[in-house]
């Protein structure tokens, strides 16, 4: 009798364990947003070059807004804007398994993790419509002192921070542009402002030999120095545009209020060059936005 109940008592605790470990491994439940539309998005002129960037927060869940549920709506957002080419900040692995799976069909992508331990690593990818692209040429630099270096920080960075960039030209008509996205470190504004000089450096390279298009999470204020430091080289869309719109971007899931410090997510382009649109597209679902920062999109004239 004694073997008998240490035995029930046995299976009855391996299940308790069972149970608990099945709770904490159960995802939450995902919501079907396969069918969302978004709102008022812009009719993109024949003679228009169609640029975002996209904060896609690396975290798999803030409080209810898992990567299951956001990444429906992210992959509408893209799906539903079309962008020729769009830069992405804080892809993890998951988040390019992601993409990959759902556009791949249409998008190819360049760059390289900031990290060397992938599973730990985060990109500022360039994807760009393979079927209308080739690519001439692509890199990643670090946003050090020694850029060429892989994996490396200066200025105080809390992280390792990068730029890739992917030079294109457009398959039907030979014009050629070139894509840089980044993301800047988030704790000093002074180390912001010698890694937006790392930037410049690489930017002025490329210049040479096609218009440069520059997205990223600059991680600073409209009023700030990185910002002003930005804007001695390049032009920000936003102020170019034909019609035009303004307003934060880092959002933290609708919880942070418009303020007069303004965006810090930006697309900027060599000076001179032309923009007919800028949105920072707001659309949520059920409470639930596809990220903590608006993706910001710009249609441009190269």
């Amino acid at each position: 009798m004694k073997k008998g109940v240490k035995i029930i008592s046995a299976i009855v605790a391996a299940a308790a364990v069972i149970g608990i470990a099945t709770a904490l491994l159960t995802k939450p439940d995902t919501i079907d947003f396969s069918g969302v539309q978004l709102s008022d998005i812009p009719v993109k002129a024949e003679n228009a070059t169609r640029v975002m960037s996209f904060n896609v927060r690396c975290v798999s869940d803030d409080n209810g807004h898992t990567i299951p549920n956001r990444s429906q709506l992210v992959t509408a957002v893209l799906e539903q804007y079309a962008p020729d080419t769009f830069g992405v900040q804080e892809a993890n692995p998951k988040w390019l398994k992601i993409i990959d799976r759902e556009l791949g069909d249409k998008y190819a992508r360049v760059g390289e993790g900031r990290a060397p331990i992938e599973m730990f690593s985060e990109y500022s990818c360039v994807y760009y419509l393979k079927d209308k692209y080739n690519l001439l040429d692509s890199g990643t630099i670090w946003l050090s002192e020694t850029p060429e270096k892989k994996y490396t920080k200066d200025f105080d960075s809390k992280h390792n921070r990068i730029a890739s960039w992917a030079v294109l030209e457009d398959k039907a008509t030979g014009e050629k542009f070139t894509h840089i996205n980044t993301h800047l470190d988030h704790v000093l504004e002074s180390t912001r402002v010698e890694q937006v000089k790392v930037l410049q450096t690489k930017i002025a390279e490329l210049e040479k030999e096609t218009t440069v298009i520059c997205t990223g999470d600059f991680n600073t204020f409209e009023t700030a120095e990185a910002y002003a430091e930005m804007r001695k080289t390049m032009d920000d869309v936003k102020l170019l545009a034909e019609s035009s719109d303004t307003g934060i971007t880092f959002h933290k899931y609708g919880t942070i209020e418009e303020h007069e410090d303004g965006a810090i997510d930006f697309v900027f382009a060599t000076k001179g060059t032309k923009a007919l649109t800028y949105k920072i597209i707001r659309d949520s679902f059920d409470g639930i936005y596809p990220s903590d920062h608006y993706p910001v999109v710009a249609d441009i004239l190269l």
